[in-house]
């Protein structure tokens, strides 16, 4: 993994681009029907755990889920005002199938062919903590994601809120994937979701 480029945000900007807004259309709502990579992510790791199951189905959204939701909107405004002063674009929800497997993107920068990169995977997450090491099951997402978007780099925005001290705040960051970690990603995805079949599991049967 190659740090390209990182920048604090600003937030009195952000909470300044907010009350303009910009104009998206409503998200697709999840199919549950279908593989989705954090699912069979988790279950990657449940599967090492002995626990083989793939954790799907239909879940009554959490506050914590909601404030994530809430923080990805924010950022919207943000990622496409960023975009738009380096000449390029920002479009959010975008969803990518390959392999019966759906990844859900935050959204993709379409960026200058001069920049880093002229498609890049948009990732944004809230964490209840100042450190800003990147954990590493959001990395095998994004890199999943990178495989789906034919990309090896990622705009990962994360937003870090503590109540001792209270403090919050957001880093941008470019991040640029190996191939073949890229693919070693995809490779292990795939095989978690082969052996759930030989199981008899998956999304319409979540476990035995």
């Amino acid at each position: 993994m190659e740090l390209l480029y990182q920048k604090s945000i600003d937030l009195e900007h952000v909470a300044d681009l907010c009350e303009i807004g910009i104009q998206r259309e409503q998200p697709e709502p999840r199919n549950h029907s279908a593989w989705h990579v954090t699912n069979l992510l988790e279950a990657s790791r449940l599967i090492t755990k002995g626990k083989p199951c793939y954790p799907g189905g239909v879940e009554a959204p959490s506050g914590i889920m909601s404030l994530g939701r809430i923080w990805e909107t924010v950022m919207d405004c943000c990622l496409d005002d960023y975009a738009r002063k380096l000449g390029g674009g920002f479009i959010p929800n975008v969803i990518y199938v390959k392999d019966d497997i759906s990844g859900s993107l935050d959204g993709v920068l379409v960026m200058p062919m001069e920049w880093f990169s002229s498609l890049l995977v948009v990732e944004c997450k809230l964490r209840f903590t100042l450190n800003i090491d990147i954990p590493l099951n959001h990395l095998r997402q994004i890199r999943a994601y990178c495989h789906l978007a034919d990309t090896d780099t990622v705009c990962y925005v994360s937003g870090h809120i503590s109540t001792t001290p209270p403090m919050v705040q957001a880093l941008l960051r470019i991040i640029r994937f190996t191939q073949l970690s890229i693919e070693e990603t995809w490779e292990g995805i795939v095989n978690t979701k082969k052996y759930l079949e030989s199981l008899g599991l998956g999304p319409a049967n979540p476990a035995k």
